[in-house]
């Protein structure tokens, strides 16, 4: 029996969205074209209000990685994560991944966020996984193609099938899962220990009797 913290990222463990500052990184080290700032913001104001396409939004947004090589993307992606994520990690957050670490928990963190450059996250942090959004990359090129949203009811799917592949069964009672969102309702479920990171009333709403952490 594996006991693992689970984490969103976005929110959870670094102040704000990541997909935006990702992309306005990439027109400013101009990897990707100012053009593409616009395109991103047309492909999420079409898609309001209906959630199941927000992965064609995303396919949209991170059209400029097509046909780039994997290891372009993560060079860009480490001095991301160096210039622009790691000043917006919450220092609570931090210390907690440690202690837990000390603790003997397999952390995992599970994002709605591309795998892009959320697959370096292990290079900065001390996480044993990331289960991210998928961009296909075929022969060390990304194709342009990005899979299901891995958000809301994807991401016990997404924990499943991580536990399968790496022959694991879940201590569910001992295991600890963080959230900042509604959406992180189905993740947060699975565990007996679920923790709400400075949380709206929606997600409270959902889990009422979790405990609460006021993060900064």
């Amino acid at each position: 029996m594996t006991k693992c913290a689970f984490f969103d990222f976005d929110d959870t463990l670094a102040r704000g969205d990541s997909v935006v500052p990702f992309l306005l990184y990439a027109v400013r080290r101009g990897v990707a074209p100012k053009s593409q700032l616009l395109r991103a913001a047309w492909s999420f104001l079409t898609q309001l209000g209906r959630p199941g396409n927000i992965r064609r939004a995303k396919e949209h947004t991170f059209s400029f990685i097509k046909d780039k090589a994997q290891a372009e993307l993560d060079d860009l992606a480490r001095d991301f994560f160096r210039e622009i994520i790691t000043p917006r990690l919450f220092e609570d957050a931090i210390a907690h991944l440690w202690q837990l670490k000390s603790e003997g928990y397999t952390i995992v963190v599970v994002s709605a966020s591309v795998d892009a450059y959320m697959h370096l996250l292990p290079e900065f942090l001390p996480v044993d996984a990331v289960l991210s959004t998928r961009c296909e990359c075929v022969d060390g090129r990304y194709t342009g193609r990005i899979e299901t949203n891995c958000k809301g009811d994807e991401k016990p799917r997404r924990i499943a099938a991580w536990l399968a592949e790496n022959d694991l069964e879940l201590d569910a009672p001992a295991s600890r899962a963080y959230g900042d969102s509604p959406s992180d309702a189905p993740m947060l479920r699975l565990v007996g220990q679920p923790t709400l990171v400075n949380p709206g009333k929606k997600l409270s709403a959902a889990l009422p009797n979790a405990p609460h952490v006021c993060w900064r």
